[in-house]
This record gives structure tokens, sequence and C-alpha cells, in this order.
């Protein structure tokens, strides 16, 4: 017998507000055109953090909002090591880094994950490359997706 639950708000037994709600592994959701499910634990990014190198934003080297972040460390110029708190569970996950334009320069950024060495399980790279050259971002947007550990 299938069972369907239909509610409006799902509180704590007190009544006082929200829950934490557990997903399982194996949950799934039904795509926008209702055509196919997709994994739901999947599909949710895993790590983002923001990072100012120049100190315009946010403060010299300082992370503005983070999440599954445990430390950005400013390696060199455009380098950022991002430190997760949740290890994944490879080292093949999708990284994405998006640096700002930088218009006082007249540069478009091609941003790179992985500053030529591999990602690990604990930690990623995130470059900012421009046409003329690496330089400090005010603003570094980084990523990820995956399998967590």
């Amino acid at each position: 017998m299938t069972s369907q639950l239909n509610v409006d708000t799902i509180v704590d037994k007190a009544g006082s507000g929200g829950t934490n709600v557990k997903v399982a592994n194996t949950s799934t959701y039904v795509s926008d055109g209702g055509a196919v499910t997709q994994n739901t634990v999947q599909s949710l990014i895993k790590q983002f953090s923001v990072f100012d190198q120049r100190g315009a934003t946010i403060g010299a080297n300082t992370a503005g909002d983070t999440f599954n972040t445990s430390s950005q460390s400013d390696e060199s110029t455009a380098v950022v090591l991002v430190s997760l708190t949740s290890n994944m569970n490879n080292t093949t996950y999708p990284a994405f880094n998006s640096p700002h334009y930088d218009r006082s320069n007249a540069n478009r950024n091609y941003p790179r994950i992985g500053a030529g060495t591999t990602c690990t399980t604990s930690s990623y790279k995130a470059v900012g490359a421009y046409v003329n050259g690496n330089v400090d971002d005010s603003v570094m947007n980084s990523a990820l997706a995956g399998d967590l550990a």
C-alpha cells in the first residue's frame, strides 16, 4: 500500500518552529517537467566559498560566505587553497571557480581549478588566470559538487 503525507509545515515536537529533516542517500525528486527523477543528495552543492585577495570588498585575504569550508589560504598571486570541513569521497569531483571580471585592467578571466596540482579529498586550488597574467581578485567564488566521504 502506498502512502502520501500532505502537510503545510513540519515542526518539532514542542511545536515551536522548524525541525531538522534527514534525507536518505536514495531520496529522489521529480524534474521540473515531471519526466525524470534525480537523486536529491547527489544534486546538492557540497561546498562553496567567497574569497577576497585584494581587500577591496571583504578585507584582504578574508573569507566571505562559506559552506563546508574549514579554511582558505592565499598561496600566491591568484591562487587560493580551499580546505574542506568534510572530505570528498574521491579526487574526481567537479569544482567550479568564478573570479570577477577585472575591468580596471581590461582583463578577461579564465578561472581554473588545480594550479598544476590535482584536487585532493580534503582541498582544491581555485585560480584566477587572466589574459595579461595572474592577478589577485577582489572577489573569487568557488564551489564543488560530488560525493562526500
